[in-house]
């Protein structure tokens, strides 16, 4: 008999159990599956049941194995089994499946040769070891010449699905001669029609799909050699190497199996492959094991883990006389909210249909699901924020409500939203801090300290912690040019004299930090470097000053990291650890900060699927509009055959996630869409608004929002900065004027025109501006050869040429390689095609300055300037037309105008301001309206794309108009008003 004795709180929770919920508690023998819906005590019945078992049967708790996914399940479950048994609870094995992995790697370390003595490989780590590999020209087909770096991340999220799905290299190698024998079958040419004779598309789309899957093979098996070379193991390897050792070392699976004698698996909707095999062979010494699996395919929200439909399925399937038990009675929320959620995710037929249960409401009588639709996004920030207040006046305790949304991004915005109308506000997730402000700032006083990057220098001598006056930085910053960098500017006592700099001091404080830390970081970690740094420039205590509570978790984050890359990887300098960073950037790897909740009694704001398990009594649901909740299919990079089939579509798992958010209601559901952005570009509700049941829906007008809404109510509206010394912008602006990238950049933001223009931020050109410049180089000689001798040059001297250009500037190796093939690769056709267009005369890089007379006396003419990369002229001596090289992706004609949502029409403007430029040109011979947009890249695909346009006088007046609207607020100041949007210049944080 149990040595586990009844006690009263078991008694208590099982006489409270419908019949559903006793039956899959009782049922202590054989398999059971139970399908518990949200909100149907799956927790109660999991934790009744391994008591029951201990109650009913002599095994001893530590022959109980309970599997779940997090360690907040895990905890849950142990804390309520503890009412039941007591201490005996502590002897169940509850855990995830890694904790439950890393139990058995200590406990049996041979049957794990790859796992013990290594270490976790990073993000880092795992790059590093693609783009090694990717060198190999073995599997070329993978390093496109455009973006070698395109298939880097790709590879390493299939190789991890693969692991999830328990493939190891030589199961794909034998999927791979499987999709070989089919290739056999499928008919390779044409063999009547016009295409008699010609290659069957379905057959080469095979043969891409083999031929990459090949080569995914090829990285795969030297990804998993290059881990145990270096000791290291992926985080799905402890899954993966725990399911061939159970499959290899038969003494550990008897051992294990005679260990745990009743298993029991939570949300199994949510395992991978790799996960039920490890369920599958715990279970196979017997053909009716003691197995009890919990789960819902309704709530089934990690497919990116791995998750299948299939797995779910598969249970019944493979284990005999499986028991199943449907939980329908719902204990959470009331029947409108439940009905409307069902209505969205219900099937008419097939395996869907049977697990897909209506539910019905046991306890909830009244609720309600509200609809509404703004005209704006940031009516409906501020309307969420009033009606929560509304909430917590009218009763509702302020942990009983929730904002649930689809991105962390969101939770950080919304949540910011409310603490700024004083209200307390927890936001559960992880946020991605690599471009916080502060992340950034920090970032660029250790690029500063190296002395790597005159723009962040740049960055850094605006930050307000130092006192420097706008006025100074202004003198100090507009006076950069070719000879004199602000290193050299910020370093002498006299150039800053001479400048007029009022605050000499202040800037030697600056540059006497940067030294001291440069100094300190020869001998000392960079994390104690940086901790220096933030101390001695008075970052630190500025930030906490502005916003505590971002600012010590960012900062924190930021040290532990940095801590742990000298810890763990042996990054002992600031350059590599800015290495690091950069990597991160490159390949948009999160670095990620959890939110700290810092009150008790505060609304909830999360992701969906952080939500999952837990209940509100107010929920809403805002910006559901279909950028976001729209199942957008990800371009399928990788064609594998699945030893299960794929999972269901994005669409059917975005209902989903979006059934989950809506039945954590208990009460109220609020759902809200939007139809313009922040950026003022229009927004459509997600389709699955529409697929919800009408009837149960309750419409609510949104007038009095709108009529009630003040733009100051907007989240996180940027605020204008009036420090700047407009009367010095007004004096360089005088002298310099515009070109057409000035005006472009001061016609998307003054700002972006303020610091690139006045300013002049250092940058770094990447190296596709670069190879843009070589180029144009190779071109220039090519037009110009032709002109002078009527010829063009020989392959071999283009390419002579290309290797000069490109030798002149500051390229890395491995770019220097892969633009040198990519030049080659476009250049030799497009010259092809410049050798069919060119006129018997040409002029190159033709430098053009001219006068804008306005008719104002604050600013008589405006200097205008440009270099136009070709003028053709015509057998009479006119220009007839003025070419423009693009060397980036070729563009659509709407797109050049300006006349879709992400376009401006920069590239028409330009061609508009070249038009302008020889109209005032003091030479008739050069008057031209006839602009030639020539993208050179487009060459590579075999014709090139040419977009050729007429200006007419009104667009050049037009033009005029702009320019000295421009020029006027420039010269008055008032430019300096307009808000400084953070999303249209990345500059706005050095303002202050």
């Amino acid at each position: 008999m149990s040595e586990i004795l009844s006690s009263p709180a078991f008694e208590e929770a099982y006489a409270a159990l419908n019949k559903q919920q006793q039956e899959a508690v009782d049922t202590i023998e054989g398999p059971v599956m139970v399908i518990a819906g949200p909100g149907t005590g799956k927790t109660q019945i999991l934790t009744l049941r391994i008591a029951n078992i201990l109650l009913q049967t002599d095994v001893q708790p530590s022959n109980i194995l309970a599997l779940t996914f997090t360690e907040s399940g895990a905890k849950a479950m142990r804390e309520r089994l503890l009412r039941y048994v007591g201490s005996a609870a502590y002897r169940v094995e509850i855990s995830t499946f890694h904790s439950f992995a890393q139990k058995l790697i200590a406990q049996y370390p041979d049957a794990y040769p790859h796992v013990i003595g290594g270490q976790p490989a990073t993000d880092i780590d795992r790059i590093s070891i693609i783009e090694a590999i990717l060198e190999d020209k073995a599997v070329s087909t993978l390093r496109p010449g455009g973006n070698p770096e395109y298939y880097v991340k790709p590879l390493i999220g299939t190789i991890s699905d693969l692991k999830r799905e328990n493939i190891i290299p030589d199961d794909l190698a034998e999927l791979i001669a499987g999709q070989e024998e089919t290739l056999q079958e499928i008919e390779q040419f044409h063999v009547k029609g016009a295409h008699k004779g010609k290659e069957r598309g379905e057959y080469k789309d095979a043969v891409k799909t083999i031929e990459k899957n090949q080569a995914l093979l090829h990285v795969y098996r030297l990804y998993e050699a290059a881990l145990r070379s270096e000791k290291l193991y992926d985080f799905d390897d402890m899954i993966l190497e725990t399911v061939q050792a159970l499959e290899s070392n038969e003494d550990m699976l008897r051992d294990l199996q005679e260990q745990y004698q009743y298993l029991l698996a939570d949300e199994h909707q949510d395992v991978n492959g790799a996960q039920n095999r490890i369920l599958e062979l715990l279970a196979s010494y017997h053909d009716q094991p003691n197995i009890f699996v919990v789960g819902d395919e309704k709530q089934a929200i990690f497919r990116f883990q791995g998750a299948s439909l299939q797995n779910f399925l598969y249970f019944e399937s493979h284990f005999t006389d499986t028991k199943v038990v449907s939980l329908t009675d719902n204990y959470r929320s009331g029947q409108t909210i439940l009905d409307v959620g069902q209505s969205l995710i219900t099937v008419a037929e097939g395996p869907l249909h049977k697990l897909r249960i209506p539910l019905d409401a046991a306890v909830v009588q009244e609720s309600k699901v509200s609809r509404r639709s703004f005209s704006h996004q940031a009516i409906e920030d501020a309307w969420l924020v009033d009606e929560i207040n509304n909430q917590i006046a009218a009763g509702v305790q302020p942990e009983e409500i929730a904002v649930l949304v689809r991105s962390n991004r969101e939770v950080e915005d919304l949540a910011n939203a409310l603490r700024g109308a004083g209200i307390a506000a927890t936001a559960s997730a992880e946020s991605d801090i690599l471009y916080h402000p502060v992340t950034q700032s920090i970032e660029q006083l250790l690029q500063a300290v190296t002395g790597s990057s005159q723009s962040a220098l740049f960055a850094v001598l605006h930050g307000p912690y130092w006192g420097i006056a706008m006025s100074d930085l202004t003198k100090i910053c507009a006076s950069q040019n070719y000879k004199q960098t602000l290193t050299d500017i910020i370093h002498s006592e006299d150039i800053l004299h001479e400048l007029g700099v009022a605050d000499i001091a202040s800037v030697r404080q600056l540059t006497s930090t940067l030294e001291q830390a440069r100094t300190r970081a020869v001998a000392e970690a960079p994390h104690e470097t940086l901790a220096f740094l933030l101390e001695a420039s008075g970052f630190k205590d500025h930030v906490l000053k502005h916003d505590p509570y971002q600012a010590a978790r960012i900062i924190r984050r930021l040290y532990d990291e940095i801590q742990e890359l000298v810890k763990r990887d042996k990054k002992t300098t600031l350059a590599q650890v800015l290495t690091v960073f950069a990597q991160r950037r490159s390949y948009n790897l999160a670095l990620t900060a959890p939110f700290v909740g810092t009150e008790k009694h505060a609304v909830q704001v999360m992701t969906a699927h952080k939500s999952k398990g837990l209940e509100f009594e107010v929920v809403f649901a805002p910006h559901l509009v279909d950028s976001a909740w729209g199942g957008k299919r990800q371009r399928e990079l990788f064609k594998i055959p699945r030893s299960v089939p794929a999972p269901s579509d994005a669409e059917d798992d975005e209902k989903r996630l979006l059934y989950v958010l809506m039945t954590r209601a208990k009460r109220t559901l609020h759902l809200s869409s939007s139809e313009l952005n922040a950026d003022g570009r229009p927004l459509t509700p997600s389709r699955l608004l529409f697929e919800l049941d009408e009837e149960n829906l309750t419409a609510e007008s949104t007038d009095a929002a709108e009529a009630n809404f003040s733009p100051l109510q907007a989240v996180q509206a940027p605020v204008a900065h009036a420090g700047v010394d407009t009367s010095a912008v007004a004096t360089l602006f005088a002298s310099r004027g515009f070109s057409a990238t000035s005006l472009n950049n001061y016609l998307r933001s003054p700002w972006e025109y303020y610091f690139k223009n006045i300013l002049r931020v250092p940058e770094v050109q990447p190296p596709h501006m670069l190879f843009g410049t070589a180029v144009h180089s190779v071109l220039e000689r090519v037009s110009r050869q032709h002109t002078l001798a009527g010829t063009i040059p020989s392959d071999s001297e283009i390419l002579a040429h290309l290797e000069s250009a490109l030798s002149r500037l500051p390229l890395h190796t491995a770019d220097y390689t892969r633009l040198h093939q990519k030049g080659v690769e476009i250049l030799l056709p497009y010259i092809t095609h410049m050798k069919s267009v060119l006129p018997t005369k040409c002029e190159e890089e033709f430098s053009i300055s001219v006068e804008l007379p306005t008719g104002d006396e604050n600013i008589p003419v405006i200097p205008l300037r440009g270099n136009l990369d070709r003028l053709d002229f015509s057998e009479d001596g006119t220009l007839a037309q003025v070419v423009d090289y693009k060397t980036g992706k070729a563009k659509s004609r709407n797109v050049i105008e300006g006349n879709t949502a992400s376009s401006d029409g920069a590239y028409k403007r330009q061609l508009t301001f070249y038009a302008l430029l020889l109209d005032l040109y003091d030479d008739d011979r050069y008057r031209c309206h006839t602009g030639v947009l020539s993208f050179v890249e487009s060459a590579s695909a075999g014709t090139v794309k040419e977009e050729t346009f007429v200006i007419t006088k009104e667009e050049v007046a037009e033009l005029k108009e702009e320019i000295i609207t421009a020029a006027l607020a420039l010269t008055n100041g008032s430019w300096a008003t307009q808000v400084c949007d953070p999303s249209v210049s990345e500059y706005c944080h050095l303002l202050g």
